[in-house]
């Protein structure tokens, strides 16, 4: 049957299951119908171009996307290993963004050009629909006088609700100290940049509807009385390190919070005295989840202490009126010295990282029964160590979510039950111990590929050189497309790829399938083999012997860079070669 004789509704449900990358290049033009159809599906248009590959980046930009730009409510852009420069290749293709009318939401990650995200941020207040703004890992060279400026144009957008900040500039912290008043902005995000007291005052002065913060609270200053206005915030997830005094002030100040999730360091509060302060401060409060970190309160045994801390949230108000349990794990790492901590949360464990410690000697909780609540299935990101799982306590704990492992190999039986699937694992780190007999790890590592189908990248922190020469030669994966073998190998220094390493990558399963790659060579040779024979890759991120580039990071722009120039040379003219601004002795290469 014609495609052409069926039904637009039909069309259009057939067209729900293409990707609309996939639809343009097999549809597109093929006649006035399909051309009508197609851009009457793309209402409402969502980009996401952080897997595209250079070639199809290159058609859709050039014969695509100028006509739909009027419908497109949400772009997302990349700069990271897949694919290195898309943000400015997106640019030079004359992309004004007011010519975006019906944008909502633009997301920018890993990007490293002041002169591009001067540029984006600059024209942002064209965009007139502009609800959403996301910067993720962007590393920017830049003063704060000029980070101000940029926080005062975003802080101008005048329809802005959403914001999420994560820019390091140059490994400095500038908190946002905008001048400008924002009275759109509602819910914000900035978990990686320190904020201090008077930053925070300022930042509800500048931004008055602030209804939802994520913020990392760091604040050591004693000598000031903290004073705050009544704050407008209903959701708040505080990483806080800093004094009881500060912490109470801004809680005491939050009257509407409706939710509040807090990662404490060095403060403790126990159930009485969080008790009284919902009950005097923040009567609205219905989803309370903590974790807080600190030392032992007095020379009392753990076992008494811990059941006084217990005793003080089994009151009526935390069983019965909340239904709020806690769990108390005490770590003692060196029993001789009491070099003991305390790790004191709410349950279900409520946030996505675990970090795991030797000697976790006791666990209790306020729970009806103690079999309750070892699920902890909101973890995505855990770094596994075998050694911190053999107590019968931690072993007990169950991920059934993680996104994101590091393990190290050979790991202990208890790691099968205590990593319970890895169905949704998505990115693997695995060292190699040197100290043990290498006998299983080849084939605990292909257990792991076997058992995380969805699994896309994969890296090799270090390993030793004795027993595993070249890693991954002989495992498979029918997903694994990111490949990082810049680890470090025992014996060898930081090992670099030589011909007939590069020759057996090549050739391997994983170096067949792989669409992006991490790696070290000897020779700049080594780096055109890798190019020309492994025929899916698409981006390379790669560190040469033989490069010889000594310049300092600032000189960057001014110098000859005389191996990027040998490399246009030898590649495609279409490729885009260029040194990594944060770490100038990696070239990042974006080739198909």
């Amino acid at each position: 049957m014609n495609l052409e004789f069926l039904p637009n509704e039909l069309l259009f449900n057939f067209f729900d299951y293409l990707n609309i990358f996939d639809l343009f290049k097999a549809f597109y033009s093929l006649n006035s119908q399909f051309n009508s159809l197609i851009l009457a599906h793309c209402h409402q248009c969502r980009l996401d171009f952080r897997s595209t590959n250079k070639t199809d980046f290159d058609i859709i930009c050039k014969n695509y996307l100028p006509c739909i730009t009027d419908q497109i409510v949400a772009l997302r852009l990349s700069d990271n290993d897949n694919t290195p420069q898309q943000i400015g290749l997106f640019l030079s293709y004359n992309f004004r963004l007011h010519r975006f009318i019906n944008l909502q939401t633009i997301s920018l990650s890993n990007l490293h050009s002041s002169y591009t995200l001067n540029r984006l941020i600059t024209e942002f207040s064209t965009l007139i629909s502009l609800t959403d703004l996301i910067l993720t890992n962007c590393y920017i060279s830049i003063n704060r006088n000029s980070a101000d400026r940029w926080y005062d144009k975003i802080w101008s957008l005048s329809k802005l609700k959403y914001c999420y900040i994560d820019i390091n500039f140059a490994n400095r912290s500038y908190f946002p100290v905008p001048t400008v008043i924002s009275q759109s902005l509602k819910r914000l995000s900035i978990p990686h940049i320190s904020c201090y007291f008077n930053e925070f005052i300022h930042l509800f002065k500048v931004t008055p509807n602030l209804q939802h913060l994520t913020i990392n609270f760091l604040e050591y200053a004693n000598e000031f009385k903290p004073v705050l206005s009544i704050l407008p915030i209903t959701h708040l997830k505080l990483s806080f390190d800093s004094s009881l005094e500060i912490l109470q002030c801004i809680l005491q100040n939050s009257p509407d919070l409706l939710h509040l999730t807090l990662e404490i360091c060095n403060i403790y509060m126990d159930g009485y005295q969080w008790e009284d302060m919902i009950r005097r401060y923040l009567p609205k409060l219905k989803v309370f989840r903590f974790k807080m970190r600190f030392s032992s309160l007095n020379d009392e045994n753990k076992e008494i202490q811990s059941n006084q801390i217990l005793e003080s949230f089994r009151t009526k108000f935390w069983i019965d009126e909340h239904q709020w349990f806690v769990r108390c794990h005490w770590y003692s790492s060196d029993e001789q010295y009491r070099l003991d901590f305390i790790d004191l949360f709410t349950l279900p464990y409520a946030f996505k990282d675990f970090l795991s410690y030797t000697g976790c000697t006791l666990a209790k909780s306020t729970c009806p029964t103690d079999d309750q609540y070892w699920s902890f299935d909101q973890v995505n990101n855990l770094c596994y160590g075998s050694s911190h799982f053999k107590s019968s306590i931690m072993s007990r704990i169950r991920f059934s979510h993680i996104e994101y492992l590091s393990v190290t190999l050979p790991f202990n039986d208890q790691f099968l039950l205590v990593v319970s699937t890895l169905d949704r694992l998505t990115s693997l780190c695995i060292s190699v111990n040197n100290h043990k007999k290498p006998d299983n790890i080849l084939s605990q590592m292909q257990m792991l590929l076997d058992r995380a189908p969805n699994l896309l990248s994969l890296s090799i922190a270090s390993w030793s050189s004795s027993s595993l020469p070249v890693p991954l030669m002989e495992n498979t994966s029918e997903s694994v497309r990111q490949l990082n073998l810049q680890g470090y190998a025992s014996g060898k220094n930081w090992c670099y790829f030589d011909d007939e390493q590069c020759h057996q990558l090549s050739q391997s399963p994983l170096g067949i399938q792989c669409e992006t790659l991490s790696i070290k060579v000897k020779n700049r040779r080594n780096i055109l083999y890798i190019v020309n024979n492994m025929p899916n890759l698409r981006a390379l991120n790669v560190r040469c012997e033989d490069d010889l580039w000594k310049n300092p990071t600032d000189t960057l722009l001014l110098v000859k860079d005389e191996l990027t120039e040998w490399l246009q040379d030898y590649l495609p003219f279409s490729s885009i070669i260029m040194r990594d601004t944060c770490h100038p002795h990696t070239i990042r290469l974006w080739i198909r």
